[in-house]
């Protein structure tokens, strides 16, 4: 299924927050939605927010782990490569 344009916009936010920060941290659920909202204008909805996670996940872009905190994510190999074949 295609992207839209506002679709890839959320995606590459997503991805570039993740991978601003080192690879052996994690970002809170929280932080990367707060990341992706100040990144995304006009600011996503939650459910954007949650399509473009579950969307990241699904083709193993971010890596997802569940902590007693709740949700972290990190950036995983295909998504580095998407950024680079997506500047």
């Amino acid at each position: 299924m295609m992207r839209t344009p506002r679709q890839i916009e959320i995606d590459r936010c997503l991805l570039l927050a993740l991978a601003s920060i080192p690879e052996e941290y994690v970002h809170r659920d929280a932080t990367l939605r707060a990341d992706i909202c100040r990144c995304v204008d006009p600011v996503p909805t939650t459910a954007e927010i949650d399509a473009a996670i579950r969307h990241a996940d699904t083709r193993r872009r971010i890596t997802g782990i569940l902590t007693e905190d709740g949700f972290k994510w990190k950036i995983a190999d295909a998504g580095r490569a998407w950024l680079a074949e997506n500047p």
